[in-house]
């Protein structure tokens, strides 16, 4: 004969579930807690959406209307040759940036300056080289007009 306990067939007793409550609050189950690690959170930059409004030139940029205080507004002109933004200020004036579309810089390698003489030491080095009856042409120019 089976013995029949009044519980339902899948119950399993407290000792193998205990309750989280119980073992934070009891003072001798602190230690036995499993500690949850806090995942860094990733930072991503803020967003920019903004309307970029086709002008044809910086003219038409500039007399478009626009409300004080209003966020600024960019425009393009057709070609992609140029972006303006206009700030409206407070007192109905505004600012109009402009930005032009240029090819990017070449790159220019640094000038090895080891690698060239000066006038003096050039000049000393033919000096060495020369016999003493031979002068430099550039020198013997400096020494008639002296």
């Amino acid at each position: 004969m089976a013995y029949n306990s009044g519980f339902p067939m899948g119950y399993q007793p407290a000792q193998m579930y205990p309750n989280p409550f119980i073992q934070m609050n009891n003072p001798y189950m602190q230690g036995a807690q499993p500690q949850q690690v806090q995942q860094p959170q990733a930072m991503t930059p803020p967003t920019i959406h903004a309307d970029i409004i086709q002008v044809e030139s910086e003219a038409e940029a500039d007399r478009y209307p626009m409300a004080a205080n209003q966020p600024p507004q960019m425009f393009m002109t057709r070609d992609e040759g140029a972006i303006y933004v206009k700030t409206m200020l407070s007192n109905n004036q505004h600012d109009l940036s402009a930005y032009i579309k240029r090819p990017p810089a070449p790159h220019v390698p640094p000038v090895d300056l080891g690698a060239y003489v000066t006038r003096q030491e050039l000049d000393e080095r033919l000096a060495a080289l020369l016999t003493p009856t031979q002068t430099p042409k550039r020198a013997a120019k400096k020494e008639t007009e002296e």
